[in-house]
């Protein structure tokens, strides 16, 4: 009698396998995602080269660069920091990292997300920048966050890839965080 019990004891073992993996395969979707939103902020307010399809960025306009050290009070005065370019680099748009493209306040930076509300019902998490609310006029963080990833021909604002680049660069370690989550559940049997 023994052996049946083993055999009924191992059945309703094997049972909760694709669960136990299905569980660590989220968790290590979940680990990877964060991953990836990481490596999408690091890449704001350095130039980045091309990456695979993607484009390598096109340096700021001297103008664009100029304005972003502008106070903010509306004086029309440089900041530290823009006194501090000028003296560096003796005129505007050196195009170096000191531009920071993409990085004005932060908020877009703080703006990338993951959002993991569709990983039970259909394995998806998403890595993006959240809708937000819009400031002053100028529209939501995402739709500030399309024009700079895709481009935007009416503002002349060449294509600057962030978000896919950072997906691509870290599909290595998603799959490395889903298989260790994997060999960890599967370990318990």
């Amino acid at each position: 009698m023994a052996g049946m019990n083993d055999f009924v004891t191992l059945i309703s073992t094997l049972a909760t396998v694709p669960g136990a993996a299905d569980s660590a395969v989220k968790r290590g979707i979940k680990k990877g995602a964060v991953i990836a939103m990481g490596i999408a902020k690091e890449k704001l307010g350095t130039y980045q080269g091309a990456f695979g399809t993607y484009v390598a960025w096109a340096k700021l306009k001297p103008e664009t660069v100029r304005r972003k050290h502008l106070s903010k009070t509306g004086s029309g005065k440089l900041t530290r920091a823009g006194k501090a370019y000028l003296k560096k680099h003796g005129s505007w748009g050196a195009g170096g990292n000191d531009d920071a493209p993409l990085v004005d306040t932060g908020h877009l930076r703080q703006a990338i997300t993951t959002d993991f509300s569709e990983l039970d019902s259909r394995g998806v998490a998403y890595i993006g920048v959240a809708a937000g609310s819009k400031k002053a006029g100028k529209g939501s963080p995402s739709a500030y966050a399309a024009k700079h990833e895709f481009g935007y021909a009416a503002k002349n604002i060449p294509p600057r890839p962030y978000l896919r680049p950072a997906l691509e660069e870290s599909k290595p370690a998603i799959r490395k965080e889903i298989l260790q989550a994997l060999l960890q559940e599967m370990r318990k049997y």
